[in-house]
């Protein structure tokens, strides 16, 4: 069961969401509405389908069962509503998923200009000002391993960006980094959430739920358990289930 909400803007929507791997049921019956402009994070214990979630949004893993739309366009597996979901939606990995063998700059353009038929030109004048935006405009022309890995992850980010997305997706984006790299991570999201970006996003990071989600989704072994304002998942959690997660990583 997800939680009731009333009817908005949705950017993305799930209807009753099922996913099997053989046996395993890794998604039961979610149901759950992300409004133009909000940011969602969603935690739980591993293993609860946090990632499996997101990854069907854009179509990088296939339901069985129930509806995702973006933008209203379902997602069903098609090759035309796949491109048309993926055009609308920027996907940031744990592990950065940059091409090593090209630069930073050649990072960003490589999709818009190859695929997208984008000018060169335009394509690069777009990933500087984006660059800039992540704070590595200086990092332009370095290839991904002369950099650290919150400077990884931002180039990921800028590159997630160049699609002009919808919705920004990010699966547990600071779990690869160094503690002293989360923040500057971390600040990169917040400016996002600050501009208005609806963001789905799988992590651990509670200070950064409390201080950026409008919405906590708790789950567990593939259920939406609790939904709730960071306030008050954080405060009054209704579930033992809930309670419990909260009292091991928060060290209560």
């Amino acid at each position: 069961m997800g939680p009731t909400r009333p009817a908005g803007d949705f950017v993305v929507e799930f209807e009753g969401v099922d996913k099997w791997y053989g046996a395993h049921h890794a998604l039961r019956s979610v149901t759950l509405g992300v409004a133009r402009g909000e940011r969602v994070a969603i935690c739980g214990p591993s293993g609860s389908g946090k990632s499996t979630l997101i990854r069907c949004v854009n179509g990088l893993e296939r339901h069985q069962q129930g509806t995702i739309r973006v933008d209203g366009i379902p997602v069903d597996g098609t090759g035309l509503g796949l491109a048309a979901v993926r055009r609308r939606t920027g996907m940031v990995f744990q592990n950065f998923n940059l091409f090593p063998h090209l630069t930073v700059l050649d990072n960003l353009t490589l999709g818009p200009v190859y695929s997208g038929g984008e000018p060169a030109a335009a394509a690069e004048a777009r990933a500087r000002l984006l660059l800039d935006r992540v704070g590595i405009a200086d990092q332009q022309a370095k290839f991904p391993g002369q950099l650290s890995g919150g400077q990884q992850q931002r180039v990921a980010i800028a590159r997630a960006l160049m699609r002009e997305p919808s919705v920004m997706l990010f699966d547990e984006p600071t779990s690869s980094l160094d503690p002293e790299r989360v923040q500057e991570v971390l600040a990169v999201m917040e400016e996002l959430a600050r501009g208005g970006m609806t963001m789905l996003v799988v992590t651990h990071e509670m200070g950064f739920m409390r201080r950026v989600a409008d919405l906590v989704v708790f789950m567990d072994q593939g259920e939406i358990v609790e939904a709730a304002p960071p306030e008050l998942f954080f405060t009054q959690p209704r579930t033992d289930r809930a309670r419990a997660f909260l009292g091991q990583v928060m060290h209560l």
